[in-house]
C-alpha cells in the first residue's frame, strides 16, 4: 500500500485539499464578504437615491402647487381686470351715445328752427311779390283809399 503510487496520488491530493481548504475557504470567504458589502453599499446608494427623488419628487409636488395657485390668482386677477375694463368701456359708450343723442337733438332743434325760418323768409318774400302785384294791379284811387285807412287804424293805436 505504501508502494502503490495510486496510494500516494490519493494522500498527495486529500494533503492538498486539506491545505488548500484554508486559502480557498477564506478567499472564497472574503469574496462573499466583498460582494456582500458592495451589495450593501448598492442598497444604500439605491436607498439614499430613493429617499433623494421622495424628497424631489415632494418639492416639485410643493413647487406645481405654488404654481397652480399663482396660476389661479393670475386668472382670478385677469378676469377682475378684464370685469373693469368691459364696465368702463360700457360706462364711456353709454356716455358717448347719451353725448351723440344730445347733440343730434339740438343739432335736430337747430335744422328745425333754420327751417322755420327758412319758410318765413319764403312766405314772406312770396307775400311781398303777391302784395306788390295786387298793388299794381289797383288803381290809384283805392290804393288811397287803402292808405287813409291804415293812416286811420294806426293814429287810433297811439
Amino acid at each position: 500500500m505504501f508502494e502503490d503510487p495510486k496510494f500516494w496520488l490519493l494522500v498527495s491530493f486529500v494533503l492538498f485539499v486539506i491545505l488548500m481548504i484554508k486559502p480557498f475557504k477564506s478567499m472564497l470567504i472574503g469574496g462573499l464578504d466583498q460582494k456582500i458589502e458592495e451589495i450593501k453599499s448598492n442598497i444604500n446608494s439605491s436607498l439614499k437615491s430613493f429617499s433623494d427623488a421622495e424628497t424631489k419628487l415632494k418639492e416639485a409636488e410643493k413647487q406645481t402647487a405654488d404654481l397652480d395657485n399663482k396660476i389661479q390668482e393670475l386668472l382670478n386677477s385677469a378676469k377682475s381686470q378684464a370685469e373693469t375694463i368691459s364696465k368702463n368701456i360700457v360706462d364711456k359708450t353709454a356716455q358717448a351715445i347719451s353725448s351723440k343723442e344730445k347733440n343730434s337733438l339740438e343739432r335736430i332743434k337747430q335744422i328745425e328752427v333754420s327751417a322755420i325760418q327758412s319758410i318765413k323768409n319764403q312766405a314772406s318774400i312770396e307775400l311781398n311779390s303777391l302784395i306788390s302785384n295786387y298793388l299794381t294791379n289797383l288803381s290809384q284811387e283805392d290804393k288811397n283809399k287803402i292808405l287813409e285807412h291804415k293812416v286811420i287804424k294806426f293814429s287810433n293805436l297811439n
